[in-house]
């Protein structure tokens, strides 16, 4: 009797501490949904207003932002993972010193700014009526990121103490402040300049946003800075972020390569598809602050690594299944949108290939989660590596080819990323080689669409889409029955 109430209370904590994280899970996605909605409709306005030759020139802005952002998620991934590895008489200091890490990192921005401006106005080579605007791109994306890093800062802190509410309207805020901003100042003067502008100076009221949440918060305990502690996290971060770069370099290499083949307003069209595709990525985005830190916590702990090792090939398959759905309904719904949407018949050589690849990158990024949680971000660097020069290989081998040659970039180099990641992490989780192949399977299935998509036009390309996107859901059902067993049966134990 007593043996099957400990049971019982244990079953109960489970589930109480899984409706804790679902809850919160929900929170976040709720406030990156709203986020996923404004960065869809801030697409058309822009273009609107300014033109794609304009969206070309801010489509740049975005690139640099989100690879500096990439800084910003390595500091917080080491001083996560180095605080959740440390004694609690110890996270204090740790906290103090990841604080000085930012510090150091803002200055060391704001000194580069002018070799970052330089680097932007060489790879894309892209110039206004009036100045070299690529390289002032460049120069206001640094000093945007900088005024951005208190804010950063207090997000990591969120993460650290699981303050995922806190964390989720503090997002929102800020996205909707840089909406409003932007959306204004676009329809009012229709320049890029101006924009781009706004865009800076609008961090200005965001710290008065900072200081309403901040002010709510407990204030950390004071302790001095271990300088050694900020080596370490330096150390560390050095690899997340040579893994970030890359991880850009890889997906926006193809940007570089429009913006130099065929000038600001193809890139502006080419970015204008690729920016609402990529949207998939709002369930990723969260990644580093909903799933990484359960990674860390699961590896730390025996029983629960155990667990996970199990767990690995079915994590994968899981999410292969659901990003090639997504991929082969987008294929499936494109021609309607092309009938709704006539601009969208410009992106109908890459749009195919575009969405694969985005599909599998948002899957490969849950993968390097797991590598960076396992200190193997040499892995992901050569990873990265590899998939960048499968991608400039295939568009060297399809030049000139009307901008189909975009599409297979991507998909071919997103699909060796896949490939390599998955097995890899099967590797050092000491899963089945077998188990991580058939995980790989559905990129197989999303293979064939899109080459029949690309190859038939018309009816023929919708129906086979939507006959394979009837295999994936019943696929997908299977493996939920599958997993509820497995855990029928853990808990009868």
């Amino acid at each position: 009797m007593e043996t099957g109430t400990l049971r019982t209370l244990r079953i109960r904590h489970r589930e109480m501490r899984l409706n804790s994280w679902l809850k919160k899970s929900l929170a976040l996605y709720s406030a990156n949904g709203l986020n996923f909605l404004l960065n869809i409709v801030i697409i058309p306005i822009l273009v609107y207003y300014i033109g794609f030759q304009g969206y070309g020139f801010y489509s740049v802005y975005i690139i640099l932002s989100s690879t500096l952002l990439f800084l910003d998620s390595a500091l917080s991934k080491s001083a996560v993972n180095a605080i959740y590895s440390a004694k609690e008489e110890q996270r204090a200091q740790l906290v103090s010193s990841s604080r000085a890490a930012y510090i150091i990192a803002g200055i060391a921005l704001l000194l580069a700014t002018p070799m970052i401006a330089k680097g932007v106005s060489v790879l894309f080579p892209l110039y206004s009526e009036q100045l070299n605007l690529a390289y002032w791109i460049g120069a206001a994306a640094a000093i945007e990121y900088v005024l951005a890093l208190p804010g950063q800062y207090f997000q990591m802190l969120n993460v650290l103490r699981a303050r995922h509410f806190a964390y989720a309207q503090y997002q929102l805020c800020i996205q909707l402040s840089r909406f409003l901003a932007v959306v204004i100042v676009a329809a009012t003067t229709q320049q890029i300049e101006w924009v781009l502008a706004a865009v800076v100076l609008r961090k200005i009221p965001d710290y008065l946003i900072l200081w309403l949440f901040w002010r709510k918060q407990e204030s950390e305990p004071t302790t001095p800075v271990a300088w050694p502690v900020v080596t370490t996290l330096y150390r560390q971060a050095a690899p997340i972020i040579g893994v970030a770069l890359l991880l850009v370099l890889a997906t926006e290499f193809i940007s570089i390569y429009v913006s130099h083949a065929y000038g600001a307003e193809t890139l502006g069209k080419y970015r204008s598809v690729y920016d609402v595709l990529n949207k998939i990525w709002f369930v990723a985005t969260l990644y580093p602050v909903l799933v990484y830190p359960k990674i860390c916590e699961w590896l730390a702990d025996t029983n629960k690594k155990a667990w996970l090792q199990n767990m690995m090939p079915y994590l994968n398959l899981g999410s292969a299944l659901v990003y090639g759905a997504l991929t082969l309904a987008g294929l499936a719904i494109y021609p309607l949108m092309v009938h709704w949407i006539p601009a969208l018949g410009d992106a109908a050589p890459f749009a195919a290939g575009l969405l694969a690849g985005i599909c599998m990158s948002g899957h490969v990024r849950l993968g390097y989660e797991f590598l960076q949680a396992q200190k193997d971000a040499g892995a992901a660097l050569l990873i990265n590596l590899l998939s960048l020069g499968a991608g400039a290989a295939t568009l060297f081998a399809f030049y000139g080819e009307a901008t189909s040659e975009i599409g297979w970039a991507w998909f071919v180099s997103q699909l060796l990323a896949v490939i390599i990641v998955d097995i890899r992490n099967g590797i050092l989780l000491s899963s089945s080689l077998r188990k991580s192949v058939i995980g790989l399977l559905p990129w197989l299935g999303v293979g064939i669409g899109v080459f029949i998509t690309t190859s038939i036009h018309g009816m023929e390309g919708t129906v086979t889409s939507l006959l394979l996107l009837a295999v994936f859901m019943s696929s997908l059902a299977i493996l939920a029955k599958r997993l509820r067993n497995l855990r029928q049966v853990k808990c009868a134990r």
